[in-house]
């Protein structure tokens, strides 16, 4: 990322956004932006989306808040135009979440170069389409940058900062910062096809779709050994950190290698991240050092983390999630 940063002063606490795309995410989007305090024009060109949008909006609010009254509050301060260039003015940032279609948004962002002052950001929530294409007509790219957020947008905290080449380091802290006055956390990443969360997700769908061809498990039993074993470890300390936890990074690379050498597929080759890490000895929290660094004596660590997947397993056992849904 270039050093040189655009005329973008830090995010304000309150101040318009405009979001451009009065659909489901953009729905989503907008809402939330008015939960924190600011004032929202939402844009589409779809009249019937605009006018249906509070009744769509208001179990979003909900989330939010039980008082009806300050659910109405939130909710007046989006309002909706169908013009792009009443909708723009005076906002900080200009917030698209138009369909996935890489001409549709290559014409919103040169015509959003030419109505926005050069120090409104211009994000995307693009899920899969790269802002170097996305930007290829604007002619200040230093702006542009991805905020994309994981459905449903106003629960999931984690939200991808996305830049390119040409994003400066400063507009990402921007975004990071943006996010976190939202209460939402950014993850930034390099544009790159399926960014971060989508590469991540599909490698083990993608995975699952080849056991199901192959009729090595059922549905069910892929989904419950994912949902037991995996899933809560992940939601509690992510991939990299479970590992840290449960394996040391001799195992681990002995297991890909296996793999390896078993289906001759180089997906499972091991890593020379993961590699380096095993060869210095820096096995996880069992030697104080792996992707992270432990300075609590490991049986402490092992004891602590045993008690949060118990009381996590524990509470999904009593509260039956599956069995809510009713899925047949």
């Amino acid at each position: 990322m270039p050093d040189t940063a655009p005329s973008i002063p830090l995010p304000p606490s309150s101040g318009t956004i405009c979001v451009v795309g009065a659909g489901f995410m953009g729905c989503v989007i907008a809402t939330l932006y008015a939960h924190h305090g600011h004032d929202v024009a939402l844009c589409d060109m779809n009249t019937e989306l605009l006018a249906s949008f509070a009744e769509r909006a208001r179990p979003i609010a909900a989330t939010f808040a039980d008082d009806p009254a300050a659910v109405d509050a939130m909710l007046a301060r989006v309002r909706t135009e169908p013009s792009l260039a009443e909708a723009v003015k005076g906002a900080f940032m200009v917030h698209e979440a138009v369909q996935e279609k890489l001409e549709t948004k290559q014409a919103l962002f040169a015509e959003l170069d030419a109505l926005c002052p050069p120090e409104v950001v211009l994000a995307t929530n693009t899920s899969s389409l790269l802002l170097s294409d996305i930007g290829a007509k604007v002619s200040g790219k230093e702006r542009i940058l991805g905020l994309h957020y994981i459905t449903p947008g106003h629960i999931i905290r984690s939200i991808e900062v996305i830049h390119a080449d040409f994003t400066p380091a400063s507009l990402v802290e921007w975004g990071r910062a943006f996010v976190e006055s939202i209460d939402h956390v950014g993850v930034a990443c390099g544009e790159r096809p399926g960014f971060l969360i989508n590469k991540i997700q599909f490698a083990m769908l993608t995975e699952i779709y080849r056991l199901m061809d192959e009729g090595i498990a059922s549905r069910d039993d892929i989904d419950a050994a994912v949902r037991l074993s995996i899933g809560p470890r992940l939601a509690l300390w992510g991939p990299l950190l479970t590992e840290d936890l449960i394996v040391s990074k001799a195992t681990a690379l002995a297991v890909t290698d296996s793999l390896y050498h078993q289906t001759g597929d180089e997906n499972y080759k091991g890593r020379k991240a993961l590699r380096d890490l095993a060869e210095a000895g820096h096995m996880g929290a069992i030697t104080g050092r792996g992707w992270y660094e432990y300075d609590a004596p490991y049986a402490e660590i092992v004891e602590e983390r045993d008690r949060q997947l118990t009381d996590l397993l524990d509470w999904l056992r009593q509260r039956d999630p599956v069995g809510r849904l009713a899925p047949r």
